[in-house]
């Protein structure tokens, strides 16, 4: 979950894969999963939906939602539900910081972070 500036601004699509990044010390990227659907719901719908499939608690999440002057929970929030959540052995090292907009990568540069990370600890494909 998270806000966004508008709901029209995502260009994300079921069936794409999303990569986790560890800001704080690490600054790795620490694991991926697929998108099932996006959705733009409010934090009360987000309860009401999907319980405690949730990867922060009820309390987490309205912390989350009043963070802000310019949040509240009748404003809705990017949602992502996700499959094959898989967590990597060890992280991959990124070039630059990735803010809290994220960054769009394409198939090719996917791949390419995948190379780099063999060939930096002398393995093969």
């Amino acid at each position: 979950m998270k806000y966004v500036a508008h709901e029209t601004c995502v260009r994300l699509a079921p069936k794409s894969k999303i990569l986790f990044y560890a800001s704080h010390g690490q600054k790795e990227i620490v694991g991926e999963a697929v998108i099932k659907t996006i959705e733009f719901l409010t934090p009360i719908r987000v309860l009401e939906k999907y319980g405690d499939n949730v990867f922060l608690n009820r309390d987490e999440l309205m912390k989350y939602a009043s963070q802000q002057s310019s949040r509240t929970i009748s404003k809705k929030m990017l949602v992502l539900a996700i499959s094959k959540p898989k967590k990597y052995a060890r992280g991959i090292t990124y070039e630059k910081p990735i803010t809290m907009a994220g960054e769009y990568l394409t198939k090719e540069r996917y791949s390419s972070l995948f190379q780099e990370k063999m060939k930096g600890r002398g393995e093969t494909a």
